[in-house]
């Protein structure tokens, strides 16, 4: 793979509307420059016998069954407060 010019790397970064300075452009093209040189090698792997696979671990749809079960007791707190309509009333915390 050829190496990414800075035009490429602010051509994939308007691409994603990232804004960038020229720094962040000279640094993020020697990243790539190391990066990129590694997908070359995996691209020249034989995959023909290879199964696609979505995930590794066997598990499919792994849920636990919905188990209704009673509400608290408000009046199992001792310390409740204020109570209004049988809720906790509270000092706002967020104007």
């Amino acid at each position: 793979m050829a190496k990414l010019s800075q035009a490429d790397v602010k051509k994939i970064a308007n691409l994603i509307k990232l804004s960038m300075s020229e720094e962040e452009i000279q640094h993020y093209q020697e990243q790539l420059n190391v990066v990129l040189p590694s997908v070359d090698v995996l691209q020249q792997l034989n995959t023909d016998d290879t199964k696609e696979t979505s995930q590794t671990h066997g598990l499919e749809n792994v849920l636990a069954e919905d188990e209704v079960e009673p509400g608290l007791d408000i009046n199992e707190y001792p310390n409740k407060g204020n109570l209004e309509n049988n809720y906790f009333v509270v000092n706002r915390v967020i104007n």
